[in-house]
């Protein structure tokens, strides 16, 4: 590229806590210092809902002996900017969105995604297609450079932003040489090796990369398979449905036990059977996958004994002194935190004590039991995990008995509309589950919403069939538009 001396060079980095945007953003200002250039970084924390997204801009005089000393700016300036690099496709959908990718911009970006909480909040499907995201960078840079970094980080065994690192100075938009970014690494005297390798890996996969970026493609989800003792179930199912079913199976056996495995097996095998009465089988059993999604969903219910089987689970402690980069003999604490409510605390008893429970007053505003459990003691895990040794006596709570029960009133409706020759209103129906979640407040308003659904279903679907399809419409679309668990005035 053509370099004008006077004008600095221009570098947005796009990254996420966590990431390592600012030790990247440190080793650009260090290879430039050690190259004998000008130059400046600057960063902007955001406010996105994820880790936390922060933006750093770096600027390069490419004259090392300038007449003047540069005057650098804080930050970017919409259509000024030669570079962004991204550590992931959104970020760099961003920059472009608030106009920093223009014809004179070199984008280089990760294409594995880290879901936003405005996507996993949404009922069903709420990802942003990466692809197009990537297609639109591609119709206003100059090049875009998509990269698989985690894979590229893993085979090299090192991190993302080295590998970043090195695609920047593959592309040859800065004037450093592979030399001094090396150095400017040596100098942190942090992890060196490890970040020297994925920096190779990178200017590699920069000279490598085609002219025209890959669109990213999202990667098909990861079914577990079924326990032994479940394939002839499993074989009397459409073969659409079995890859689902399987991987609910070896989630809903590790949750309880496999004969509440074979239970959700017994209540799928009847949604099939309703659904080829529907004439399902032309319809690629669109019913049963809908109901199987949420039916798994729903019979693994959260509540105080999973909460604390998961947080106990073998590793976890590993995972996250790993995800903190917690060397060997580097002490790390985790304290867990749980407040468990009224509903959370009398659904763990037997039906008969806890109708015994009175009720809280309603002008009192109940307030959860804040416990605090520190995990990384002996005494605080042997606490967690007593509560998560409760699991054999789930069956017998009274949580457990109220789910089952609003369960079959669920399914009993599906079957109904089925039955009914409405297989749209069937479909909807099932994904009324949707409401079947969260915590606390929100998941009794969920339930509240559900249960006023479903109440007689079978006799207003024959009495007022118009007024009770407008009902479950309205309901679907509260679920997917109130994350939060709020219902709309009706």
């Amino acid at each position: 590229m053509t370099v004008d001396s006077e004008r600095p060079l221009t570098v947005i980095i796009a990254a996420l806590g966590g990431q390592g945007g600012g030790v990247l953003a440190e080793w650009l200002a260090e290879a430039a210092h050690i190259a004998g250039y000008p130059a400046q970084v600057t960063s902007t924390p955001g406010v996105a809902q994820r880790t936390g997204a922060t933006t750093y801009y770096f600027e390069l005089l490419p004259e090392r002996e300038p007449k003047a000393d540069p005057v650098f700016s804080l930050f970017p300036c919409a259509g000024d900017v030669d570079m962004v690099a991204a550590l992931e496709p959104m970020e760099a959908a961003r920059a472009l969105d608030l106009g920093y990718v223009t014809g004179r911009t070199t984008v280089v970006t990760a294409r594995e995604r880290v879901y936003a909480i405005g996507e996993k909040i949404v009922v069903g499907d709420g990802t942003v297609d990466a692809a197009a995201a990537v297609e639109a960078l591609a119709r206003a840079a100059s090049r875009v450079i998509a990269l698989d970094m985690a894979r590229v980080a893993s085979e090299a065994g090192s991190r993302g932003n080295a590998v970043l690192f090195g695609t920047i100075a593959g592309t040859g938009v800065l004037p450093l040489t592979e030399e001094a970014c090396r150095k400017a690494i040596e100098s942190s005297g942090v992890g060196v090796a490890a970040s020297l390798a994925g920096f190779a890996a990178g200017v590699r996969a920069a000279k490598a990369a085609p002219r025209e970026p890959v669109p990213p493609r999202e990667p098909a989800p990861a079914l577990d398979p079924a326990p032994d003792g479940f394939d002839a179930a499993l074989s009397a199912l459409p073969a659409e449905l079995r890859g689902l079913a399987g991987h609910a199976v070896a989630r809903l056996a590790e949750y309880q036990d496999r004969r509440y495995a074979a239970l959700f097996l017994e209540r799928l095998a009847a949604v099939v059977a309703a659904d080829r009465r529907a004439g399902g089988p032309a319809r690629g059993y669109a019913l049963s996958l809908e109901a199987a999604r949420r039916l798994a969903a729903w019979m693994s219910f959260e509540d105080v004994i999973r909460v604390a089987e998961l947080k106990t689970r073998r590793g976890r402690l590993a995972r996250i002194r790993d995800e903190l980069g917690a060397g060997a003999g580097e002490p790390v604490h985790v304290t867990d935190f749980l407040s468990p409510g009224r509903g959370e605390l009398t659904g763990l008893l037997p039906p008969a004590l806890a109708r015994l429970v009175p009720a809280p007053r309603a002008s009192r505003a109940v307030q959860g039991i804040p416990l605090r459990f520190p995990t990384f003691t002996p005494l605080g895990f042997a606490a967690m995990k007593a509560l998560a040794a409760l699991k054999p006596w789930r069956r017998r709570s009274q949580r457990y008995v109220r789910e089952q029960a609003a369960i079959e009133s669920w399914l009993g409706a599906v079957a109904a509309a089925a039955d009914g020759g409405d297989y749209a209103l069937a479909c909807q129906v099932a994904g009324l589950a949707a409401w079947a979640r969260g915590y606390g407040s929100v998941r009794a308003a969920g339930d509240a919403r559900l249960e006023s659904v479903l109440a007689g279903f079978a006799e207003r679907l024959a009495a007022d069939r118009p007024a009770l399809v407008a009902d479950v419409a309205a309901a679907l679309a509260d679920a997917r538009d109130n994350p939060d668990g709020h219902c709309r005035p009706h």
